[in-house]
């Protein structure tokens, strides 16, 4: 397993995370099943566990009993619970909100401290500073380790950052976003405003790649540009043929080659899977494979992105004809 530092101010962790599943109400051994995910986890020198996947908190209970008396050696990430009054839908990022959430999280878990705390998005009811200073509390009172958000337009998290620096409050040191080879618009802003501030990124995509069927391609999440998805399935198979692995694998392979990516969360719900997305691990794919990627996964182009290679292609001609003269 290999590792990586968390931005400039976190702790180091594994590049592969283990993702809690939701546990299915129709198996009866659904608690076991995850315990014995979690072991090989550990086994295979996994140390980030992500306990996001439900948001009543079941996930953090199935964590904390697989886990035991090994929770001091592991990083657990889990995210701002619900409004105390039961609903799911807007978890609200009160200062007293704030504290109950982290209290249950931290019963749940049977711990002391919950080592990476995700909020999860934005709350336009709470004034941003009343949300970062109850963040800050938490961190102060060590309930807290290391603050992240999820998912935020890169505005917001530009001025949660700034505030934070401003008054001497705990920063955020990690983003957390959907970010795979078939959902790539973080690189368009929130990417870059991760890596000018030194965040973190951990990385949240499902391990199921793009597969052709029937001549189509079908892809479990929103895409950038679902023209080109038949034409992205077809190179990962390719590539996929060429290192007798799956198309899954290669998909997560190109995630770990991404300078700015620290972890990836992927989503598992059995041992096959696990042993699936653990093997992407060992895949080192050639420069020109990655090129490839690339160009087949490339987002469509937004202004000004598209608008400042046409205002400079009369310039260019100009000088064209000059030199021609």
């Amino acid at each position: 397993m290999h590792y990586a530092r968390l931005g400039l101010g976190g702790p180091t962790l594994s590049r592969l995370a283990c993702a809690v599943p939701r546990p299915d109400p129709a198996c009866p051994d659904a608690a076991q099943q995850t315990a014995r995910g979690i072991a090989q986890a550990l086994d295979a020198g996994i140390n980030l566990f992500d306990a996001t996947s439900c948001m009543d908190g079941m996930a953090e209970s199935l964590l904390a009993k697989a886990l035991g008396k090994r929770r001091a050696e592991v990083l657990v990430s889990s995210r701002l619970g619900a409004r105390r009054n039961g609903t799911h839908s807007h978890p609200s990022l009160s200062r007293s909100d704030i504290a109950w959430s982290i209290e249950q999280s931290l019963k749940r878990l049977g711990s002391d401290w919950l080592d990476l705390c995700v909020v999860p998005h934005e709350d336009p009811y709470t004034p941003l500073e009343e949300t970062l200073q109850a963040l800050d509390d938490m961190v102060r009172s060590g309930k807290v380790r290391y603050l992240g958000f999820a998912n935020w337009p890169a505005w917001k998290a530009a001025k949660a950052l700034e505030l934070q620096q401003r008054h001497g409050w705990a920063p955020f040191c990690f983003g957390e976003l959907h970010y795979a080879l078939n959902t790539r618009s973080p690189e368009r802003e929130a990417i870059p405003m991760l890596q000018s501030y030194g965040l973190g990124l951990i990385a949240k995509a499902k391990p199921s790649g793009l597969k052709p069927s029937q001549g189509h391609a079908s892809c479990p999440t929103l895409t950038d540009s679902p023209r080109s998805n038949h034409r992205l399935a077809e190179l990962l198979r390719d590539i996929a043929d060429g290192h007798q692995a799956s198309a899954t694998q290669i998909a997560l392979a190109w995630l770990l080659a991404r300078d700015a990516v620290s972890s990836i969360v992927p989503a598992f719900n059995n041992a096959m899977q696990h042993t699936e997305v653990l093997h992407a691990t060992t895949l080192q794919l050639s420069a020109t494979e990655l090129l490839l990627l690339d160009a087949a996964s490339a987002p469509t182009p937004l202004l000004p992105d598209w608008f400042a290679p046409q205002e400079q292609m009369p310039a260019a001609q100009g000088e064209l004809a000059r030199s021609c003269a």
